[in-house]
């Protein structure tokens, strides 16, 4: 069983220890991949994704941030909930990652949200992974 969300985590982690600007995804991406790198723009993380045709092959390239001092934006990025272990909370369960510094990425029913979303519209959901 292969878990594409993980690897796409640890791609993004190493590309930014690595300082690079962009990262590949060579593997065929699933939407959810897709979907999670959008929200990741959208929460200011990265700064997009763009996608490019490789010998007949669609290739998306995550194209990382960092601060104006060469910092990544993304200090740590860990996955929570394992396809073999699924961790699913309540609103009131939820916890605060590094005392407010880093925030969780939660799949709902209303799509993916952010822990701060979940505890303000009182909903839960599987918490995936963690960014600080």
């Amino acid at each position: 069983m292969r878990d594409n969300l993980s690897d796409m985590l640890t791609r993004i982690r190493n590309g930014q220890k690595a300082n690079l600007l962009e990262i590949p995804l060579f593997w065929p991406t699933p939407k959810f991949c897709i979907k999670v790198l959008l929200f990741l723009q959208k929460e200011g993380y990265i700064r997009g994704i763009k996608k490019s045709v490789i010998e007949g092959k669609e290739v998306y390239h995550v194209l990382l941030k960092y601060t104006e001092f060469h910092n990544p934006i993304i200090k740590k990025i860990k996955r929570i909930s394992t396809p073999g272990k699924r961790i699913f909370v309540k609103s009131k369960g939820l916890w605060k990652v590094k005392n407010g510094k880093g925030i969780f990425i939660i799949s709902s029913y209303l799509g993916l949200i952010t822990d701060f979303e979940a505890r303000f519209k009182n909903i839960g959901g599987e918490i995936l992974f963690y960014l600080e």
